[in-house]
C-alpha cells in the first residue's frame, strides 16, 4: 500500500469543512432516511443507495447509533451518514458509480486500490468505479457523501473529446480540500440550491442550475484532481468554424431558458466540447458558457425590471441559473453600474408609481 504524504504544511492549515458543515447542518430540508440502531437495516438501505457492502462494528456487541439524511438538488442528491460507532465497512469495487465523501466529522481509514490514507476535515476522498474498496469510520465520523454515476463521467468525456471512451478515468482517492476551494464552493451551492429548490419549487428552479453544477463539478474533479485520463483530454481538437458559432449564438439567445451544457452545443454544433471551447476563444474571445450567462444576465435584469413588489432578487437569479448569490451581485453590478437589488428596489417603486393602489371608498 502506498499513501502520499501531506503537504508540508497542513498542520498550519485550518479546518476548511467548518462552514460547509455549518451549512449542512442549517439546511432545513434535508429528509431522514433511515434514524436508528439496527445493523441489518443500516446495511440494506445504505446498499440501496450506494453497492450492497459488508457492515460491521468494529468491537463485537457494540450497536449502531446511525443516521442517513438525504438533500435533493435536482441530479445529484447530497447523503449525510455518520453510524455513530467504530464500523468496518467492505464494498470491494464500486463499479458503477464514483463516490466524494467529505468527512464533517472525524475521520476515515481508507484503502483504495494501491492507496491507504486517512480522510478527515482536510482531507476529502474521490473513490473511483475499479479499485477495491475498504474503510474504517471512527464513531464520530459524520460524511457528506456525492455520488456520480459512471455514465455521467463517461458522457462528460466522451463530449469534450468527441471520441469513445474505451475506459473510465481512475482519480488519485486523496482529495487535499485547502487546494480545492472551487469543489468547496460548489457543494455550498448544491446546499443552498436544494434549499431553494425545495423552497421555491423544484420545476422552477433545479433545471437550469442543476445542471450547470453538475457540470462545473465534473469540470472542478477533472481540471483539480490528478487522474489517468488527462492524456485524452488534452488530445488535439480542431476548433470550430465560425458559421458553427453563429449557429451555436442564435440556439442560445433563443432557448436560454433551457439546461443548455456544453455537451448539448457541442452536439448542435457537430463537434466536440473542446472544438467548440477552442472556436469561442478563436472567434469571440470568450467561452460558450460565458456567453450564455451574458445572455441569462440580460433576461435577468429584464425580469428585475418587470418584477412587483414582493419579489426576491435571489429568486430570479436562480430562475436563470445563477446559484452563487455573491458572484452573481458582483457580476451583475459589474454589467449594470447597480446592484440588483438598486434595481428591483427602482422598478417596483416606477411600479408603484405609474399604478396607486385604490381603496374601496
Amino acid at each position: 500500500m502506498t499513501s502520499a504524504a501531506p503537504p508540508l504544511h497542513a498542520h498550519t492549515v485550518p479546518d476548511p469543512v467548518a462552514a460547509l458543515q455549518q451549512r449542512w447542518h442549517a439546511a432545513t430540508r434535508r429528509r431522514s432516511l433511515l434514524q436508528g440502531t439496527d445493523r441489518d437495516m443500516a446495511q440494506a438501505l445504505v446498499g440501496r443507495v450506494f453497492r450492497p457492502h459488508r457492515l460491521e462494528p468494529a468491537r463485537a456487541g457494540t450497536g449502531l447509533n446511525m443516521e442517513m439524511q438525504h438533500l435533493d438538488t435536482g441530479l445529484l442528491g447530497l447523503v449525510g451518514l455518520r453510524y455513530g460507532t467504530d464500523v468496518d465497512i467492505t464494498p470491494g469495487p464500486l463499479e458503477r458509480f464514483y463516490l466524494l465523501q467529505v468527512p464533517l466529522h472525524g475521520r476515515a481509514d481508507i484503502e483504495c486500490g494501491e492507496h491507504a490514507f486517512t480522510s478527515d476535515t482536510r482531507c476529502a476522498s474521490l473513490l473511483s468505479p475499479a479499485p477495491d474498496l475498504r474503510m474504517h469510520w471512527t464513531a464520530d465520523n459524520e460524511q457528506l457523501c456525492l455520488r456520480i454515476d459512471a455514465e455521467t463521467v463517461e458522457r462528460f468525456m466522451g463530449a469534450w473529446t468527441g471520441q469513445p471512451v474505451r475506459r473510465l478515468p481512475t482519480f488519485q482517492p486523496q482529495v487535499w480540500l485547502h487546494q480545492q476551494p472551487r469543489l468547496l464552493d460548489l457543494l455550498h451551492q448544491f446546499v443552498y440550491l436544494g434549499e431553494a429548490g425545495a423552497t421555491l419549487g423544484a420545476a422552477q428552479v433545479l433545471p437550469l442550475s442543476a445542471v450547470q453544477l453538475e457540470y462545473q463539478l465534473l469540470v472542478a474533479l477533472f481540471t483539480g484532481q490528478p487522474h489517468d485520463g488527462l492524456e485524452a483530454l488534452q488530445a488535439h481538437s480542431p476548433p470550430v468554424a465560425p458559421r458553427s458559432v453563429r449557429l451555436i449564438e442564435d440556439h442560445v439567445v433563443a432557448h436560454c431558458d433551457q439546461p443548455l451544457t456544453p455537451e448539448t452545443l457541442a452536439q448542435l454544433a457537430g463537434v466536440s466540447v473542446r472544438s467548440l471551447f477552442l472556436g469561442f476563444h478563436r472567434y469571440r474571445g470568450i467561452s460558450p458558457m460565458r456567453f450564455l450567462r451574458q445572455v441569462r444576465m440580460q433576461r435577468v435584469r429584464q425580469d428585475l425590471l418587470a418584477a412587483d413588489a414582493g419579489t426576491r432578487v435571489a429568486d430570479i437569479a436562480l430562475k436563470w441559473g445563477f446559484t452563487h448569490q455573491g458572484r452573481f451581485s458582483l457580476a451583475y453590478q459589474s454589467c449594470y453600474g447597480e446592484s440588483p437589488r438598486d434595481t428591483l428596489r427602482t422598478a417596483t417603486q416606477a411600479h408603484a408609481v405609474r399604478s396607486p393602489s385604490t381603496r374601496a371608498g
